[in-house]
């Protein structure tokens, strides 16, 4: 089973996430903030790297095969929501993992480092990322992009199904 956790503030990621999951024949896992900030708030909890209280989400990876963690890039970080889940991943160890970065501009370096810092550190392995600009997603233009990463993951997956 390939699962896509995946946050979404004004749709982007969403957009994106749900695309690969037609691609790849992935569930899907909403994370869901369990309260709303400010975006300066918010802003400022992704650029110190704090993390959000999140309402209940997929979190065991016992019957996950492989993880895609979808997310917005905010001041060049993840939102702390994202931070939230991350934390809360279980029964990851050896399981592949590659990761979707949705941007206005820059950053997503960043928050893929994030990500695969995060997710290493309980013994997952990476596989690959993909950025997309939300100009791309406004205009529907990111097909390419997602059916590449879509490759790169059923590349991984396909043996373990």
């Amino acid at each position: 089973m390939i699962l896509i956790a995946y946050y979404s503030w004004q749709g982007h990621t969403e957009k994106v996430a749900t695309a690969l999951a037609k691609r790849v024949g992935a569930g899907l896992a909403t994370i869901e903030p369990v309260s709303e900030v400010g975006m300066l708030r918010k802003g400022m909890m992704a650029m110190f790297g704090m993390r959000a209280a999140i309402r209940p989400v997929k979190t065991d990876l016992s019957d996950v095969d492989f993880l895609v963690v979808a997310t917005p890039v905010w001041m060049q970080k993840v939102p702390p929501y994202i931070n939230e889940y991350l934390s809360k991943v279980t029964n990851a160890a050896g399981k592949p993992f590659s990761v979707l970065a949705e941007m206005g501009g820059s950053g997503a370096e960043n928050a893929v480092a994030i990500v695969k810092k995060s997710l290493e550190s309980k013994g997952m392995r990476f596989v690959s990322s993909a950025t997309t600009l939300e100009s791309e997603v406004d205009a529907g233009q990111f097909g390419p992009a997602i059916d590449e990463f879509a490759r790169t993951i059923a590349g991984v997956a396909a043996p373990a199904a």
